[in-house]
């Protein structure tokens, strides 16, 4: 069975003090497990320098083939932000979670690296380099 855009697993969002709002397993995800497949909103190439410059800019993800996420600083091609919980994971440099870009049909799969233990924060590798420090 192919995975839809309502395939999710139970996830819930929380408040992270100094961090912001972080996603959080509501129940087991097993490694390998899909998290998520989330609808993109594509934002065009022409629309960029106008999100670029806003709070948007952090959330969302290159949406280029043959790119990667620290393509975003060219400020060249589509970017796109994820109708769903992906665009608020936070950034780990050990993530618990990666992600596909499906470009040509305008999704977003989030799985698990590893298993996630119900009430364990799901994090993400940005990719890119941080516009913001990272802390320890």
């Amino acid at each position: 069975m192919q995975a839809s855009s309502d395939m999710r697993k139970k996830v819930r969002i929380v408040d992270f003090d100094g961090k912001g709002r972080g996603v959080v397993a509501a129940e087991t995800i097993r490694k390998g497990e899909l998290i998520e497949r989330s609808p993109v909103l594509v934002i065009p190439e022409a629309d960029r320098a106008k999100t670029d410059e806003s709070v948007l800019f952090t959330y969302v993800f290159m949406w280029e083939k043959n790119t990667t996420e620290e393509d975003l600083y060219n400020r060249r091609g589509r970017a796109g932000v994820t109708l769903g919980y992906t665009s608020l994971c936070n950034h780990s440099p050990t993530p618990n979670a990666d992600f596909d870009r499906l470009i040509d049909e305008k999704l977003l799969d989030l799985f698990a690296l590893k298993d996630i233990a119900e009430g364990e924060e799901i994090t993400i590798d940005y990719q890119m380099t941080l516009w913001f420090n990272a802390g320890k």
